[in-house]
């Protein structure tokens, strides 16, 4: 089965808004690795020498710029399914229009 590696990089200042629906987001996350359709999946910190990079944040907050995921569907469009389905999109955490998903050889 193909697998598809999703970049997902956040809205400039949505950090708020990531931290306030991420329990949904992580619920989604768990059923998916038990199913075995997302085979891995972690936040990003952002790019080194950016604003948001140096940003100083409420100790115990991390600094987060967007997510990356590899899933595993039959086609590249049940997994934009799945990602506009993710309450990060909904929600407008993800900035849509520089998301990207890329299938991996192999």
């Amino acid at each position: 089965m193909p697998r598809f590696l999703c970049y997902c990089p956040d809205y400039p200042e949505s950090l708020e808004k990531r931290f306030s629906v991420r329990p949904q987001h992580l619920v989604a996350a768990k059923a998916d690795l038990d199913s075995g359709v997302q085979i891995m999946g972690s936040p990003f910190l952002p790019r080194i020498g950016t604003k948001q990079r140096d940003a100083v944040l409420p100790e115990g907050t991390p600094n987060i710029a967007g997510s990356f995921m590899i899933y595993r569907f039959d086609t590249i469009e049940e997994c934009w399914a799945r990602l506009k389905a993710d309450v990060y999109w909904t929600a407008g955490v993800w900035d849509k229009e520089r998301m990207e998903v890329e299938e991996l050889i192999g």
